[in-house]
């Protein structure tokens, strides 16, 4: 045990060492590879998950050479262009970073990173991708730009850190990695406007519809008598899972005849499956802002309570199928859609064309590449 702490404490130095050996390396090539790049491309670089793959189909569609580099693996989710190396040996490590960067990341005109994500863990190539002239976009997609603190003391009522049960919480010891994304970034993104609490010169990006065949997933008819209410989130503790549980838990023990999905954890596959059978959809209920599932359901034709703070509320969300309440109002809010079936068709007939309106991919997609565009010019 002992011999297995050692190599542990050791790894990282070695790591840097052989980092360090091929510096002079890297200062070479950024001389001469400088100019070696593809015409019109852009990488996406995150977690393994399915958000930046629909991204990259989006953006090739509208005729961009757009890959996807997807950092570590996922039990749920495995499509992607590149994973990015690694070796338990830290010298090997090194080396293998070294030569995927420059066969591969090095050749895009535009980083694109999400969750701050890059290629290795401490970002040792985004300063070689600057000085060849290349352009990062930081794109905040969560907990790693929130402040814990901050968040409950701007919003003491409902927020999605009181309940918080990441361990380690991923906002906290990301200083180093903020850092790196400030001093590096040309330009800054976040998914869901709430995030401007922490990051306000940032520019609200909104999510992509998914890149799927709707007839492929939708589901025509339903035999069950129950109600069908689905559930699907990650982290139960950030989205006020045991709130909604309780709520519907309430409304079964009053005879209401509930079919109750709860969802974690599973592929995006079987989400959208669930969601498609359903009556009604239920998500992000703390955040102060919907997001990812939730334009998903609606996708699918599926009306969705969720969340969202007054200063964000347009007249074109309150004319969409969402249905907007809060974890005190959960309960009412279901009881009435259960006694006015009529209420939720009217719901249900719009929620579709509703959600394609409010995130076109095409709109969406453009955005993005015009943003690509005006940062090379510069």
């Amino acid at each position: 045990m002992k011999i297995k702490r050692v190599l542990q404490t050791l790894a990282p130095m070695v790591y840097r060492f052989s980092l360090e050996l091929l510096y002079p390396l890297n200062l070479l090539f950024v001389y001469l590879r400088k100019d070696v790049k593809y015409p019109n491309s852009v990488l996406h670089i995150s977690y393994m998950v399915h958000i930046p793959y629909y991204t990259v189909l989006i953006l090739r569609r509208l005729g961009m050479k757009a890959d996807y580099l997807a950092v570590g693996s996922s039990n749920l989710w495995n499509r992607s262009d590149y994973v990015t190396p690694t070796s338990r040996l830290p010298f090997v490590k090194a080396w293998l970073e070294f030569v995927f960067f420059w066969r591969i990341i090095a050749k895009y005109e535009v980083l694109h990173l999400h969750f701050m994500k890059t290629m290795s863990q401490d970002g040792w190539e985004v300063p070689l991708l600057k000085q060849m002239g290349r352009k990062i976009v930081i794109h905040y997609r969560g907990c790693e730009i929130r402040e814990r603190e901050k968040n409950m003391a701007l919003h003491p009522k409902i927020n999605i850190c009181s309940e918080c049960e990441y361990n380690p919480r991923p906002c906290e010891g990301q200083e180093a990695r903020r850092e790196l994304a400030r001093w590096y970034g040309d330009h800054f993104f976040v998914t869901t406007p709430d995030m401007l609490d922490f990051v306000p010169q940032a520019e609200y990006m909104p999510f992509f519809l998914p890149e799927i065949d709707f007839d492929a997933y939708r589901i025509r008819e339903r035999n069950s008598k129950r109600f069908k209410i689905v559930h699907a989130t990650t982290h139960p503790g950030i989205e006020g899972t045991s709130h909604i549980k309780a709520a519907i838990q309430r409304l079964q023990e009053r005879g209401y005849k509930i079919e109750f999905v709860f969802l974690h954890l599973v592929s995006p596959e079987t989400i959208l499956h669930e969601f498609a059978s359903a009556d009604l959809a239920i998500g992000k209920m703390k955040m102060g802002y919907y997001a990812n599932a939730q334009i998903e359901s609606m996708f699918l034709g599926i009306p969705t309570i969720t969340y969202v703070r007054s200063e964000f509320m347009t007249d074109e969300l309150r004319e969409s199928g969402f249905i907007f309440s809060t974890l005190d109002e959960l309960e009412q809010t279901l009881e009435y859609y259960l006694v006015n079936p009529d209420a939720l068709a009217q719901k249900r007939a719009i929620a579709r064309a509703s959600i394609l309106r409010l995130h076109d991919n095409d709109v969406l997609g453009r955005r993005l590449v015009n943003l690509y565009d005006q940062l090379k010019l510069n």
